[in-house]
Order: C-alpha cells, then sequence, then structure tokens
C-alpha cells in the first residue's frame, strides 16, 4: 500500500504594504532612505529599472512616479513639462531614456554619405540623381554647420524632375503616442540647398505630417509645408537655408514625409540642376511653461499611487 503526503505549504499570510513602515528600504540590512534610493535608481540602465519595478509596491512607487521623470531629464539635459490635467505615464520616460528621440535628425543619410540608400527615388530624370564629393560648381558646405560634420558631400540633381523622399516612423524612433498626441512638441524641418554659378535651377521641399495608415491604404495629412525655389542670379552659386517649424498640429501624428528635389533652367546635359545637403526633421522639447512646471515638484512624491 502506498503512502499518502501530505504536500499542502502552509503560506505566510500576506503583509499588506505599511507607507510608514521600512517595508523596501532595508537594502543587505542597512536602512536607505526613499531620497537616497531615489538617486540610487535615476543611476541604473532603464532595462535595469524594469525589473526593479517589480521588487515590492515601494520600488514601484518610487521608481514610476519620480525616478523615470528624472532619469530622462537627465539624459535631456532640460526639465520636461508636467500636464496639468494628468499624470504624464512613466513609459513616456522610458522611451526617452531607452532611446533619446529628442533633439536629434530623425533622417537617415541627409547628405548622400550612403549613396541613396532610405531614400525613395519618385523621379529621376535627365541625366539622374548623383552624389557629389565635394559639391561641384559651388561654394564649400558652412563649415560651422554641426551636421555635416567636416564633410563636403551633397546630391544633385539633372535636367529633368529630380524627385525622392523618406518617411520617418516617430513610434519606432522612439516617441510615444503620448507625446505625440498631447504635448505635440514643435518639429523643426531644414535643409541647405544651392545651385551652380553658371546655371540657374529650381529647388523644392515638401514636408507633410501624416497619422497612421488606414485600412484602405488612405492616410490622413494634419499638415504640410510646401516650399518651391528658382534659384536666379545674384542667389546662384551660394548656400542657401530653408526652415520650418510645425506647432499645434493636432493629435494623431505617427509618420512625416520630407520629400525633396529640383532641376535645371536651362536643360543642360549633366548635372546642373539644384544641389541640396544636410536635410533634417528634428523635434524639439516640449516648452515648460508655468502652467505645466513647478519647480517645487522636483522632490520625489514617492508614495503617491
Amino acid at each position: 500500500m502506498g503512502q499518502s503526503h501530505d504536500t499542502t505549504v502552509n503560506a505566510a499570510p500576506r503583509v499588506m504594504f505599511d507607507e510608514a513602515g521600512d517595508n523596501g528600504l532595508v537594502v543587505c540590512d542597512r536602512y536607505v532612505p526613499a531620497e537616497l534610493l531615489a538617486e540610487i535608481f535615476c543611476r541604473a540602465h532603464p532595462e535595469t529599472l524594469l525589473n526593479c519595478q517589480l521588487v515590492c509596491k515601494r520600488w514601484r512607487l518610487v521608481i514610476q512616479n519620480y525616478v523615470w521623470r528624472k532619469k530622462a531629464e537627465l539624459a535631456l539635459g532640460k526639465p520636461f513639462p508636467r500636464h496639468v490635467e494628468e499624470e504624464i505615464p512613466w513609459r513616456v520616460f522610458y522611451r526617452i531614456c531607452e532611446t533619446r528621440p529628442f533633439e536629434k535628425n530623425l533622417l537617415r543619410n541627409h547628405s548622400g554619405e550612403r549613396d541613396m540608400k532610405d531614400w525613395e527615388i519618385l523621379s529621376n530624370g535627365g541625366d539622374f540623381w548623383r552624389i557629389e564629393t565635394p559639391p561641384t560648381g559651388v561654394p564649400e558646405l558652412p563649415s560651422t554647420e554641426s551636421i555635416f560634420g567636416g564633410r563636403q558631400i551633397c546630391f544633385a540633381t539633372s535636367y529633368h524632375s529630380c524627385t525622392k523622399k523618406q518617411i520617418v516612423d516617430l513610434v519606432a524612433e522612439g516617441f510615444h503616442p503620448y507625446v505625440l498626441d498631447v504635448l505635440q512638441p514643435p518639429i523643426v524641418v531644414s535643409e541647405w540647398y544651392s545651385c551652380r554659378w553658371d546655371c540657374p535651377a529650381i529647388y523644392e521641399c515638401q514636408v507633410e505630417l501624416l497619422g497612421p495608415e488606414e485600412k484602405d491604404k488612405t492616410v490622413n495629412i494634419l499638415d504640410k509645408f510646401r516650399f518651391r525655389d528658382t534659384i536666379e542670379g545674384e542667389r546662384q552659386n551660394q548656400w542657401l537655408y530653408i526652415s520650418h517649424v510645425f506647432e499645434n498640429y493636432g493629435s494623431g501624428l505617427r509618420r512625416i514625409s520630407f520629400l525633396h528635389g529640383g532641376m535645371d533652367r536651362l536643360f543642360w546635359a549633366g548635372h546642373y540642376g539644384s544641389k541640396m545637403a544636410g536635410a533634417c526633421i528634428c523635434i524639439k522639447v516640449p516648452p515648460v511653461t508655468t502652467n505645466t512646471y513647478d519647480d517645487e515638484s522636483d522632490t520625489p512624491p514617492i508614495l503617491d499611487e
């Protein structure tokens, strides 16, 4: 006859979280004040913090209510706005810490460093698109502009229309939908363009703020900027700069389409059309106002739900 064994485990009763207790504040048998614990967490890797949130309720509250924001602001080098009507989800700050998407160029291969990679060629007229290293028939690119990294390289167009575009997926780049829909940070688009001293040319640029693609493949355009310039006379043989800022564009933004191109005006064989370099899409940190940020709130709200 077999013997029966009682395998029932008498689990200890669940201990309710006590705000006045020291649960979560004793590490290696030493008491660590919540403020010091928060500073330690601020120096941890984002992936480590995700695991630390699971240790206990106090750690979760410290990290989600204070550490993520503080860590994001340290990464940004400036304060991040507070929303007056609701608390910003902690995942917003996690994405900032993990991807650092603000204040950088979101366009890839902005001047032709990798030939035409990352660009979709829409028209390739005349003698086609070309990469020039260094730019031909024009002055050097501005050495004071950090975007060029000291390199002299640009795209050049020909005697019939040459256009191409690049679409940036903002969520994939690390922007939480809450940031795009609620905070709607300023978006700065810019580029340098020029044409040769001996041939006038046309330059064009079009930027569209796009919503998500619907099931029927339609896309909502929230806002658009279009620029076209006929470069001739005294404006030839110099680098010109175009810039535009999108603000208050409404909720739903998920992608940005950047299109540029041009051609020459004399239909000369070769590459006498407009040239462009340093194409840039940069999303700025949302501005902090007195209504959205309070210096006194910079102390850790350790136990706020």
